[in-house]
């Protein structure tokens, strides 16, 4: 009889271990969705001059800026705002059928690329927190992206499926591209000096040919 009551204390001390786990998951999941669910909290929309509604218009206004401004010195410095870069953002948008209203902002020193993705009856918002940075180890001068950190909502993706994604979602913020969209851009992109992500934008310099490049034009 005893054995019997102590066989029947160790099923219930399970059941109720079983239940706990299970409240726990439950617990968990609900968690995870609710985050995942929740509009990411942003602040404003994108803002700063429009330098055009293209790549294109964009490059020829930033190439025709450029090329004033080292008329008249030996370095010139141009700045893509939020509207620029939420304009190159959807000119590359790897995914235009899933990923809808994509738009970019500067937050912290890291450009937000921020979209709304269908998943089943709901709508999640994947965002995006990318460095930006001049590269020298090509033989041309690059700006490279960074894919730091993949948010959906306010949930932060661990790192081993951010990095599954990162190929994916690359081409999301590329700004090389407008380099090869204007003459006066294409004739500078061996020139560049500085990238800088700022509190306005993205600033980049470059410098005329045969001067000594000065990465601090850029400012910080």
């Amino acid at each position: 009889m005893t054995s019997l009551r102590c066989a029947q204390s160790g099923v219930v001390r399970g059941c109720c271990l079983l239940i706990v786990l299970v409240v726990a998951v439950l617990g968990a999941s609900a968690f995870i969705a609710d985050r995942a669910l929740a509009a990411p909290s942003l602040g404003a929309t994108p803002a700063g001059p429009d330098h055009g509604e293209s790549e294109a218009a964009i490059a020829l206004t930033l190439g025709a800026q450029l090329a004033a401004e080292l008329l008249a010195q030996p370095d010139g410095v141009v700045t893509l705002s939020e509207h620029d870069l939420t304009v190159l953002a959807r000119a590359h948008n790897p995914h235009p059928n899933s990923l809808r209203n994509v738009s970019a902002r500067v937050r912290d020193g890291l450009v937000v690329v921020e979209a709304e993705h269908p998943y089943g009856p709901f709508t999640v918002m994947p965002v995006a927190r990318i460095s930006v940075a001049l590269s020298t180890a090509a033989s041309a001068p690059l700006i490279a992206t960074h894919m730091v950190e993949l948010d959906v909502g306010e949930l932060t993706l661990p790192g081993f499926i951010r990095d599954r994604l990162v190929g994916s979602l690359a081409p999301a913020l590329s700004v090389n591209p407008l380099f090869a969209r204007s003459a006066a851009m294409r004739a500078l992109r061996a020139y560049l000096e500085c990238v800088v992500v700022a509190q306005d934008g993205v600033r980049i310099g470059v410098h005329r040919p045969g001067t000594t490049p000065q990465p601090s034009v850029c400012g910080a």
